[in-house]
């Protein structure tokens, strides 16, 4: 599981990058490159420590210490041994400050043929000495019917004597090897056998993964569309789709500032890129206003206006937010580039707000500017509540909004 886990997520990682590299992970989570890398990074070092820990062969696994219970019932069994330690040496793995030690021995049974297998133990840095070549230690066999053997460290003192008092083992010349057979599906090491070829299949899953979010910038790419626009292009779309303009999500914006207020007053709203912003009256009937902020999916920000109303803007006159259609206002931002003849570089904005009295009130409960700017122009086209375009201005020459400006 673990070696899957890292293909997958060592494509994925690899994805990630080459897209953050040719700039066309506009609008992916932040976290997916960090994540990947640090699941893929982890995946490797548990995998390494597996392999460690399993060594060469079923009777090489790291065992844990049995309990006096294992050992009673192994006695009964049989299958308590003493073996002479023919080799010791280091596995380069540590656990607290302690060494996992590979030990080929040579093991005396009762109930068949000596044999020597290897085995690997965690020992206590104290006892070492107690291990070296020629040293006899006492075993419990895991099966009857398998070299496997867990070593004891600390044996029943009966057993401790007789390893003490023996001379037959230690003199005992080496015997034959006794190979624990490969489990069907599995490598010598015990674990469940993957092809490599299905190792790299999985990378190419993981890779192929990230790549399926991008994959109509990635064909257009690969069919010869220049990576800056296509880059470009991504960029514009995921900062619509962040944006407060989205008709679901300015829904949401306007119910939080509803939500934090307890009014639906309000004299601004101002929508357009991943904040908005909000000016409601301090309470219902009051000349004074807060100022609020939305981002991240919640008001920020609640305080009083720094600029507060006066002269010919009092008394306020808020309008109720359940009189505009904000599911509208996206369409009026993408009309803009079009009329204003540039491509905005930043965010279109859209200001729902209260018509200024010293321009001339007319009678509109509220007005629908929308804003934007380009390398050399700016232009902005105000709306009434139906729709219907009252003023324009700036814009690039020739552009619609740069004529409406020159006749009005």
């Amino acid at each position: 599981m673990i070696r899957i886990v890292r293909s997958l997520a060592v494509g994925f990682a690899l994805a990630c990058l080459l897209l953050l590299i040719l700039e066309l992970d506009h609008g992916a989570p932040g976290w997916w490159l960090p994540v990947a890398i640090a699941v893929s990074s982890v995946a490797v070092v548990l995998a390494a420590i597996a392999t460690a820990l399993a060594g060469v062969g079923g009777a090489n696994v790291l065992r844990t210490a049995p309990s006096s219970d294992d050992v009673a019932d192994a006695e009964r069994e049989g299958r308590l041994h003493l073996a002479r330690v023919l080799d010791i040496s280091s596995t380069g793995t540590e656990i607290n400050d302690n060494p996992v030690a590979a030990l080929r021995l040579a093991v005396a049974t009762r109930s068949r043929a000596a044999y020597t297998t290897t085995t690997r133990a965690l020992i206590d840095k104290t006892r070492l000495p107690q291990f070296q070549p020629g040293g006899v230690v006492m075993v419990l066999q895991d099966k009857a019917d398998a070299p496997g053997v867990t070593l004891l460290q600390s044996p029943p003192q009966a057993w401790r004597d007789r390893a003490a008092e023996d001379t037959s083992v230690r003199r005992m010349d080496e015997p034959p090897e006794w190979a624990a057979p490969v489990s069907a599906g599995r490598d010598a090491r015990g674990f469940v056998k993957i092809p490599a070829a299905l190792l790299a299949l999985l990378v190419l899953v993981g890779f192929a993964a990230r790549l399926y979010p991008v994959r109509d910038d990635v064909a257009a790419v690969l069919t010869g569309t220049p990576l800056s626009e296509v880059a470009a292009a991504q960029e514009r779309r995921a900062d619509r789709e962040a944006s407060t303009l989205d008709p679901v999500r300015a829904q949401e914006v306007v119910d939080a500032f509803v939500a934090e207020t307890g009014q639906s007053s309000f004299t601004d709203v101002g929508l357009g890129s991943t904040t908005a912003t909000a000016t409601v009256p301090a309470a219902p009937g009051s000349d004074n206003t807060d100022d609020l902020v939305w981002a991240h999916g919640d008001v920020v920000q609640n305080e009083p206006s720094s600029i507060q109303p006066s002269g010919d803007e009092l008394p306020l006159r808020p309008f109720d937010a359940a009189d505009v259609d904000w599911a509208a206002l996206q369409e009026l931002a993408d009309r803009l580039p079009q009329q204003a003849g540039f491509e905005p570089e930043d965010a279109v904005t859209v200001q729902v707000r209260v018509p200024n009295p010293a321009f001339g009130d007319v009678g509109r409960p509220y007005e629908i500017l929308v804003w934007g700017s380009g390398p050399y122009d700016d232009a902005s086209v105000t709306y009434d509540p139906d729709g219907e375009v009252v003023d324009m201005y700036g814009g690039a020459k020739a552009s619609e909004v740069a004529e409406w400006d020159a006749a009005n």
